[in-house]
């Protein structure tokens, strides 16, 4: 019987981990797509309170000066009450989090003079906090008050708070970098609106100051439609040329086919070698992807390990051939310092009007024909109807 219940714990606990690594992809699939920033907020709170089963969950978020941090969205208990306020930066658990750049939680104490230790030991248990760091920045945090339960925070709600953070740290900081676009646009249309009213050497100088900004704009555009790690079309730009494709071959008559590409086992490239080895796989993999595209295809990252293709006036026979060659340059052996690492890859095929007719169907078949190419072990396979009815892998893969 003992060896039946540690069985039972154990496949518990896969469950669990499981369902875990789900939320988390099903969260970062959320965020990494959507470009307004009080959204954004929103969702990553929601779903980090639904990781840690915290009755409240806050985002703290730091100012432009970094003088104060602004709780810019919250859910749970008491919510309502807090979003919205401001407070200076020295004050509090989130300032803590921001002079030493890790997270908060119980554990911490034990690392504490004996000062420092009777300053916090009465929020210790009740609050983790987690910091939120883009590549530029330290943004804010992921705060947890009160575990649901009455249960102090664990090593492993710290852990699932830390991993989330990490993936929704890049959505929010994209995010910002939108907002600032259309600050932008909106100060050029300003610009604009100055130039009827000024003489002729003034106009000399606003051109000048125009010149600079539209240059600023181009550049804040692309970085908020592009990958920031490999600088291919991000989600929504792919989704965005998949829909301009689907009117082209809607008014021509023509089909198009869009390919959904996953790295295989990279979870355990992350795992054996670290984050920055998988950044490092994941830009050669998209310098790779680069080499087979044609002047009207589209190649990007739809986020973690996904990455696409959209293929005008391509049928599935010749989506097919892509993929061979997609396989094909994909088996070399990477070098990554001193390390050689191999990757496998599977490809799911979907194509207009056959597969469907607007950008979630076909983005969804192509998933679904993606999985069936992981399951039977090919290298990639078309959307077929019945594979419809059997059930997507949970987890990372």
């Amino acid at each position: 019987m003992k060896k039946e219940s540690q069985i039972f714990l154990l496949e518990s606990q896969l469950r669990d981990r499981e369902f875990e690594i789900a939320m988390l992809k099903e969260t970062a699939n959320a965020v990494s797509g959507e470009l307004d920033l009080e959204k954004v907020f929103q969702l990553v709170a929601e779903h980090a309170r639904k990781l840690i089963l915290a009755e409240t969950v806050l985002i703290p978020v730091l100012n432009e000066n970094q003088s104060h941090y602004t709780y810019r969205a919250g859910c749970g208990k008491n919510s309502d009450e807090i979003v919205g306020q401001s407070l200076p930066l020295e004050v509090g658990i989130c300032g803590w989090v921001s002079r030493h750049k890790r997270p908060w939680w119980h554990g911490v104490l034990a690392e504490l003079d004996e000062g420092e230790r009777n300053q916090w030991e009465k929020e210790a248990g009740s609050v983790v906090l987690v910091p939120l760091i883009g590549k530029r920045q330290f943004l804010g945090g992921i705060a947890g008050i009160n575990k649901i339960g009455a249960k102090d925070f664990s090593q492993r709600d710290l852990d699932l708070l830390t991993l989330f953070a990490h993936q929704v740290s890049h959505a929010i900081e994209n995010a910002q970098l939108f907002e600032q676009l259309i600050k932008s646009k909106e100060q050029a249309e300003e610009y604009q609106r100055e130039l009827q009213a000024l003489n002729a050497e003034l106009e000399r100088r606003v051109a000048q100051r125009t010149s600079a900004l539209a240059d600023a704009v181009k550049e804040l555009e692309h970085l908020a439609l592009h990958d920031m790690l490999t600088d291919l079309p991000n989600r929504s730009l792919v989704e965005d040329r998949l829909q301009q494709g689907i009117h082209i071959a809607k008014r021509e008559k023509k089909v198009l086919s869009f390919i959904v590409i996953d790295i295989n086992q990279f979870r355990d490239v992350n795992d054996q070698h670290g984050h920055d080895v998988g950044d490092s796989l994941l830009k050669q993999i998209a310098m790779r992807l680069r080499r087979i595209l044609r002047q009207s295809d589209t190649a990007g990252r739809l986020g973690g390990d996904e990455f696409a293709f959209v293929l005008p006036s391509t049928d599935a026979a010749g989506a097919g051939k892509v993929a061979e060659k997609l396989i094909k340059v994909m088996e070399p052996p990477y070098k990554l310092g001193d390390k050689s690492i191999s990757c496998v890859c599977s490809i799911g095929i979907s194509v207009y009007p056959q597969h469907g007719e607007d950008v979630g169907t076909l983005n969804k078949n192509a998933e679904i024909a993606m999985y069936s190419a992981k399951r039977g072990g090919r290298g990639y396979a078309v959307y077929y109807p019945r594979d419809a009815k059997i059930p997507k892998p949970t987890g990372k893969r």
